[in-house]
């Protein structure tokens, strides 16, 4: 039986009262790569799957509720065979519900995946690289089940996006982390969370290794944007007072920057980080 790592022990916690946030606020946020306009995060991923009609295995690492495997269910592909990971059986069962048995869905952990040596031509993962314990054994892992010559692409955290309501929320929320009276949980590995941190964990068995910033566009009317952050891991660790604290201070903080429409800039930092497999 796995032992579960406090961090792993609240993010199960966290998905199974809110399973599907994820793809709620980032299935339809459109994107910028490099001056070009995507619909979302997701849909970039999407089109990291060619559209030839060869068999192909595509692999989603913590699938979440299966958004981007129906987007590539819809193509209704011939050869496209679909798989989805997740530790959180309340994400996978709402991925069951979406995706009707359009892909073979697993319980399990990304430390131990359950797919046999290079059986996998793809390898996607949405933001969730960043939270996961080992990440050392995950790469490992990936490499492991990719084909020579497959690819890998992941969407993660990137820098904040300065002057709009998640710099705000950021520096409301800072003092109140720091005034917690237990120890801050931290998630992930914080190499994950810069560029030259992501290439050196991408520099075995990879090559091709680009990674590109990416800003998604969350804008909004002050309590939607506020909805939105008040499900971000760290506002959800802070206690009930701290919360309504973060609340309060937060929709004060943003009235200034409402737009003629009601609205305020909400922009999301990420990065996108794609590499292909080592060939012998």
């Amino acid at each position: 039986m796995t032992t579960r790592s406090p961090a792993e022990s609240y993010l199960l916690d966290f998905h199974g009262r809110l399973a599907g946030v994820t793809a709620r606020w980032f299935a339809t946020a459109p994107v910028l790569r490099e001056g070009a306009a995507f619909p979302s995060t997701y849909s970039l991923l999407e089109a990291v799957v060619p559209r030839d009609a060869g068999p192909r295995v595509v692999l989603d690492l913590a699938c979440g509720d299966g958004h981007l495997l129906e987007l590539l269910a819809k193509r209704e592909q011939p050869g496209l065979a679909l798989l989805g990971l997740d530790m959180s059986e309340h994400e996978l069962a709402a991925a069951r519900a979406r995706l009707k048995g359009a892909a073979t869905l697993h319980a399990g952990r990304a430390q131990a995946l359950p797919f046999a040596d290079a059986s996998v031509d793809v390898v996607l993962s949405h933001l969730a690289l960043m939270l996961m314990d080992d990440v050392e054994t995950v790469l490992a892992e990936i490499r492991r089940v990719l084909k020579p010559g497959g690819t890998v692409s992941v969407v993660v955290g990137g820098d904040m996006v300065r002057g709009d309501a998640v710099e705000r929320f950021a520096g409301l929320l800072r003092p109140l982390i720091m005034a917690e009276s237990q120890p801050w949980l931290p998630l992930g590995d914080p190499r994950v969370r810069s560029v030259e941190g992501l290439k050196v964990l991408f520099r075995e068995g990879f090559v091709d290794v680009t990674v590109q910033d990416l800003v998604v566009q969350g804008d909004g009317e002050p309590r939607s944007v506020w909805d939105s952050l008040r499900t971000t891991y760290d506002a959800d660790r802070l206690s009930p007072g701290a919360q309504a604290s973060l609340e309060a201070a937060f929709l004060q903080a943003v009235e200034p920057l409402r737009r003629s429409d009601g609205t305020v800039s909400c922009r999301w930092g990420m990065r996108q980080l794609t590499a292909t497999s080592r060939l012998p």
